[in-house]
């Protein structure tokens, strides 16, 4: 085939084939010309780019905010349902424009300002004073590669902020919107609830072969096994190192010297002997964390000596912590993994081969993961999966049938009371207590936020219109009685009820300025780089 090409590479027609790749060379580069046109950035907002890595840093810290929020209900599925991706992705380009306008303003963030909100932030501080090691981990965790790289962007969001706060100050309330405030917050109204429930209907739900195969045909991506993996691991313990330091009684009295302003109020200075362990432990922990440190340097430069997390930590005398095959449900559990999500993160992406990366925790360990075993999710066969099968099919059959009793209900709501309903039909009924919309009156399991919501859309003596999925079943929701806000409260929370109908109303002020200002400038999203991250 070479020597085809080279025997016609002379002629007419290869010359042009030669001179186009040579001309998308010169222009695209060789990378670009195998691998296709790329676009570098996620958006434009005027020409001005928002890089693949600039939002990728943002969408990690925002998730990270979730992980620590959610705890073990962090999820990818739900992040996706929260709309997060996009939603980071809009906050930048808003944050970008807001930057622009404060600029035009002239609007800055002064050196004082900034350095009293890092100082007085309860994140970096110890004992209520500001740590500046505490300061170093905690920017560190949260993406920066310095404290300066943290403070820029503090610079930043200080100076947005205070431009979205004058126009949030800016709007004003009169009395009619101050008293529609004061209802949103402090009407009530009691509920009945007619419930269906589907396990009541399963009993009389019939499956036969044909339509548990029909089903799990249609459902096999719920059949697959859970994702599995072997890791070795090590874990450097502040708290373990800590157990064989010892502290000399002359860097406690040169600490307390150094440090004396921390134990002086009002011109009066606790004496040694006062604080004396609370130093000796701090100093204790302090060590234990430089020792920690040093010893995850040791191994990270053990790692690039060696061919294997095992093989560096004997170098270390470190021990070697493994598991598995575990999923991710047993990992929530496990004695290490379990301890942090960050490390179940990193237990579950990394492969075999990867580079080994040293994890700094928030409580001030380090850990190293090995990833050894990957077994991937797999369709597992019906016969193995049969009673699964079933019993999904079963209970799909019974919410159907529930949703279609429910739907002829509703269709016939004028005639029926929730008495009447809930009789004829051998259903279970709920009454609520007076209730305000934030839930407050009835914490009743079955009165759900969706129910709520649903009684505050709908008049007295009325039902709702749709039919609420709760975890009782299909709940048919009815207003008994709409109460209005007590005239007596109203008084007494004039003054606090305005400020909340302000804050509302300048937060709508804000929602259409920042409507306004996308309208006048160029945005372009490039949704296909964002689905890749």
């Amino acid at each position: 085939m070479l020597e085809i090409m080279r025997n016609q590479a002379q002629s007419w027609l290869a010359k042009l084939i030669l001179g186009g790749i040579a001309l998308s060379f010169g222009l695209w580069g060789i990378g670009d010309y195998f691998t296709g046109s790329r676009v570098a950035y996620v958006a434009e907002v005027d020409g001005k780019p928002i890089s693949n890595l600039s939002f990728s840093q943002t969408y990690e810290r925002q998730l990270n905010s979730y992980r620590a929020m959610l705890g073990q209900q962090f999820s990818k599925a739900l992040i996706k349902q929260l709309g997060v991706k996009d939603n980071t992705l809009q906050t930048m380009i808003n944050r970008q424009l807001m930057l622009d306008e404060a600029s035009r303003m002239g609007l800055v963030t002064s050196d004082t300002t900034l350095l009293s909100y890092v100082q007085n932030n309860p994140t970096f501080q110890q004992a209520g004073r500001f740590d500046p090691q505490r300061y170093h981990t905690f920017t560190r965790n949260m993406g920066f590669a310095t404290t300066r790289d943290y403070e820029d962007d503090t610079r930043v969001n200080l100076m947005i902020d205070a431009l979205q706060k004058a126009i949030v100050d800016s709007a004003q309330v009169n009395n009619e919107e101050v008293r529609a405030q004061f209802e949103l917050e402090f009407a009530q109204r009691t509920i009945a609830a007619v419930m269906i429930d589907p396990k009541n209907l399963i009993k009389n739900i019939k499956i036969d072969k044909a339509a548990a195969q029909a089903w799990y045909d249609g459902h096999k991506q719920d059949y697959r096994s859970k994702l599995q993996v072997k890791i070795d691991a090590v874990e450097i313990n502040p708290v373990e190192l800590a157990k064989d330091i010892r502290i000399d009684e002359a860097d406690i009295a040169a600490a307390y010297e150094t440090r004396k302003a921390n134990w002086t109020a009002k011109g009066v200075t606790q004496p040694l002997s006062e604080v004396h362990d609370e130093l000796l432990k701090t100093l204790t922990i302090e060590k234990a964390r430089d020792e920690a440190y040093e010893l995850s340097q040791d191994l990270d430069n053990a790692l690039g000596m060696e061919d294997s997390l095992q093989a560096a930590a004997n170098s270390l005398n470190l021990t070697v912590y493994k598991t598995g095959p575990i999923d991710v449900a047993k990992a929530r559990t496990d004695t290490l993994l379990g301890s942090d999500e960050n490390l179940i993160k990193q237990a579950f992406t990394a492969k075999p081969g990867d580079s080994i990366d040293i994890i700094e925790l928030d409580d001030g360990r380090f850990v190293a993961i090995e990833s050894l075993q990957r077994i991937e999710p797999h369709p597992q066969a019906f016969k193995d999966v049969r009673t699964e099968v079933y019993a999904d099919a079963r209970n799909a059959a019974a919410t159907n049938k529930a949703r279609e009793i429910a739907k002829t209900l509703l269709a016939n709501t004028n005639k029926l009371t929730p008495d009447v309903m809930a009789q004829k039909g051998g259903y279970a009924k709920f009454l609520s207590k007076p209730v305000r919309r934030n839930g407050l009156g009835d914490e009743a399991t079955w009165l759900t936020p969706a129910i709520i919501n649903a009684a505050f859309s709908t008049g007295e003596k009325e039902w709702a219109s749709k039919a609420i999925q709760t975890s009782h079943g299909l709940a048919l929701v009815y207003v008994t009685k709409a109460i209005p806000g007590d005239d007596k409260i109203f008084t007494k929370q004039k003054a606090v009820i305005a400020l909340k109908a302000t804050k509302a109303k300048g937060a709508v002020r804000f929602a259409r300025w920042i409507a306004t200002v996308r309208d006048r400038h160029d945005i372009v999203i490039y949704n296909k780089v964002l689905e890749k991250i």
